[in-house]
């Protein structure tokens, strides 16, 4: 049907009809399986013992009992990898699956579709009921980054003789894409229209979602508008490209798909604007961030649900339309909808994101004033959702809900830093901030993960060039430095050494005076809270904080501005490749990960991820970049991968444990010893060098979920 036709067929009872029908199809698909597991029980042991203690793991993997009795207490005090990834890293336990092929290219063949040629009414339901079983495994396998299990099952259901369904290569696509490996996954989709089962709108979001995963904003713009009718962009597939924009920090790219729904019949949604508002305050467009906030204050982005031409939506009649402002039928403000609250919510959620960083930017700008009215704006929209809608959010989702409510208390403090930050220029307590300072210290490389060069490689003079010129280009692209700062050209080509290390003594200008300071790295930084504090509480060193994701780069480099301070600096950057290739020998005294990702969040040993930062290439290039005596300190609340961490170190031969402290400054004496190397529990004090303890945002949302428990390692560098 023609979109916007009329359908007067449709009423109220229709709908629930409708509904009763999806629940029937429900209950027949349960049957179906029920009567499989029934006929083939052998096949669902090991996913039966998975599912049964799928809980019992997790939480063993990040509460899991710390066992210091058994170990002693006390004592003494992301270019490409091949066919599968950006980047080397965590590849399974080296169980037999990790010796099969995931390359789509060597899966054998199959029929196009399946037939009842040949085949009664009970064995066409036989193969159906086992390959929507066999695509849960696949489903499952996904979930938990298994890539070479799904394809094993993949496989052997294609030998076995049956066909496997768009879900079923839907399923596989995600475990690609969920570990990493995106060549896998653009070879997958090219199988797909190959055997004739033609990608749908889930298939390319996914696929839009690898290339968040890899900051791939070219390839995701590609495949955006590559898409054509019958299967459209939609919404959700505009906000995950626009999610890729926000992550590379292109407010340019965003610009040409925002511009570009109106000719996809599609209406940007609260996501939308959120997104595009936190691009454009990066880029420190105060006017056209304003202009954006009053667009979506009149509505004007509403197409269909505000004119009554369009007809009646019965959907909406009927109490509740899932489309929301892309549904292409009216929706009467005059009938009440069951989930008002919660869209109410949703709105005001976004015009405090909206206002938030609205001030921000102002604030970057020094325009004081307006960055008060912003503030006040902002804190009205979080006055009307909690005096009225609280109670409509009690059927959300218990982990969209943790989320959703962990995402407001951080935009809450952020309002409080903006606001100390305004009142402290208000009243001259601190000089209005001078970005090209501070721009002169940041440094954005690429946010793409890219395999890292030869161990001992050297960059030749044109890579340096481009290198310096790329720098500039980035902080005038993403972070809206002005095209005319020639001081900071000239500071970044200071910075960059001929052979393409980094300088720190000419990052830094207080260590041209050749007082010996520490330089502290911390990697995966977040938003950069962490290491800003441990800059304000010790300034006889010089802190860094390297992030993967601009948005977040983003944050810290406004912390930097913020804090005013002269020994903190952003840089922006895959951690292995800068690690490698940009950070010379024996040029940092400390490096720090606090909460490193995990390849998988339930600790499975099984897990294929090639996006994991932490494996022993990257900590030979961390020894290589350390100082004498420099340290290595890891920090986190999940107690199995520390433990993994722990044995990888002890294999190495590079480090070594070290005495430490907890923040009460008293000997962590409570710790396991695992091969040689200690894991201590508690938090890291001074010895660690945490000089102070700050929560980063990972810190705060795990412990918002009830994971309390902390544990840390401390090592030295062996020569």
């Amino acid at each position: 049907m023609a979109k916007r036709k009329k359908r007067p067929w449709l009423d109220a009872s229709v709908v629930r009809n409708a509904r009763a029908r999806d629940g029937e199809k429900a209950r027949e698909r349960r049957e179906r399986e029920r009567a499989f597991r029934e006929k083939c029980p052998e096949r669902f042991v090991e996913e039966e013992k998975e599912r049964e203690s799928e809980r019992e793991r997790d939480a063993r993997a990040r509460d899991g009992d710390f066992k210091a009795s058994t170990s002693g207490r006390g004592g003494r005090r992301n270019d490409r990898e091949g066919a599968d990834g950006r980047r080397k890293g965590h590849k399974g336990d080296g169980s037999p699956d990790d010796s099969f092929s995931t390359d789509p290219r060597t899966f054998p063949t199959h029929a196009t579709f399946q037939t009842r040629e040949g085949l009664s009414n009970d064995a066409l339901e036989w193969r159906r009921s086992r390959v929507e079983a066999v695509t849960k495994d696949i489903a499952m396998c996904a979930r938990h980054k298994q890539l070479r299990r799904a394809c094993r099952a993949f496989v052997q259901l294609i030998e076995d003789g049956m066909v496997p369904s768009s879900y079923t290569y839907a399923s596989l696509l995600n475990a690609y894409v969920n570990t990493g490996s995106m060549d896998g996954a653009e070879a997958l989709m090219e199988r797909m229209s190959e055997v004739g089962c033609a990608p749908n709108v889930v298939a390319y979001t996914t696929m839009l979602k690898g290339y968040m995963l890899v900051a791939d904003v070219d390839a995701a713009w590609r495949l955006l508008e590559g898409m054509k009718h019958p299967v459209a962009p939609d919404i959700r597939a505009v906000n995950t490209y626009i999610r890729v924009c926000v992550r590379c920090g292109s407010l340019t790219m965003a610009r040409r798909a925002f511009e570009r729904v109106r000719d996809w019949d599609i209406v940007p949604d609260e996501t939308t604007h959120r997104l595009m508002g936190r691009l454009l305050a990066q880029g420190l467009r105060c006017d056209e961030l304003k202009s954006l906030i009053k667009s979506v204050k009149k509505n004007e982005h509403l197409r269909w649900t505000l004119d009554p031409s369009f007809g009646h939506c019965q959907f909406w009649c009927a109490g509740k339309c899932e489309r929301g402002a892309n549904c292409r039928f009216y929706h009467d403000p005059s009938i009440e909808q069951v989930d008002a609250s919660a869209r109410e919510t949703d709105v005001n959620d976004m015009l405090a994101h909206l206002y938030v960083n609205h001030a921000h930017a102002t604030a970057m700008s020094g325009d004081v004033k307006q960055c008060f009215k912003s503030l006040a704006k902002a804190a009205e929209s979080f006055a009307q959702d909690d005096d009225g809608n609280a109670a409509g959010l009690k059927d959300r989702d218990e982990r969209a809900e943790l989320f959703r409510q962990t995402s407001r208390d951080e935009l809450k403090r952020e309002m409080k830093r903006i606001k100390a930050f305004a009142e402290r220029l208000k009243n001259g307590e601190q000089k209005a901030p001078n970005l090209d300072e501070h721009f002169a210290r940041s440094l954005i490389f690429s946010s793409q993960i890219l395999q890292p060069p030869e161990r001992g490689s050297t960059s030749s003079e044109e890579e340096v060039s481009a290198v310096r010129e790329h720098l500039y280009s980035a902080l005038k692209d993403t972070m809206g430095m002005s095209d005319s700062e020639r001081k900071v050209k000239r500071a970044i080509r200071k910075v960059i050494s001929e052979d393409g290390t980094i300088r720190f003594d000419r990052m830094f200008s207080h260590r041209l005076k050749k007082d010996e300071r520490e330089l502290n790295l911390e990697v995966a930084a977040g938003n950069g809270d962490w290491a800003v504090a441990q800059a304000a509480t010790d300034d006889s060193s010089d802190w860094i904080s390297l992030e993967l994701r601009h948005d977040r780069v983003y944050s810290i480099f406004s912390r930097a501005v913020f804090s005013g301070a002269s020994n903190f600096a952003a840089m922006g950057g895959d951690a292995a490749y800068v690690m490698r290739r940009y950070i010379a020998p024996g040029s940092v005294s400390n490096v720090f990960v606090n909460f490193p990702e995990p390849p998988h969040h339930s600790g499975d040993a099984a897990a294929d991820n090639s996006l994991a930062l932490l494996n022993k290439e990257f900590f030979r290039d961390i020894h290589a970049g350390l100082k004498e005596k420099g340290g290595l300190v890891i920090f986190s609340d999940n107690h199995r991968y520390m433990q993994s961490l722990a044995r990888m170190l002890a294999g190495m031969d590079l480090f070594s444990s070290r005495d430490a402290d907890v923040t009460s400054r008293e000997p962590a004496e409570l710790y396991e010893t695992i091969d040689g190397v200690r894991l201590y529990q508690g938090i890291p004090g001074p010895l660690a060098g945490h000089r102070v303890h700050e929560q980063s945002y990972f810190d705060r949302f795990w412990e918002n979920g009830r994971h309390v428990d902390r544990y840390f390692l401390s090592v030295g560098k062996v020569a």
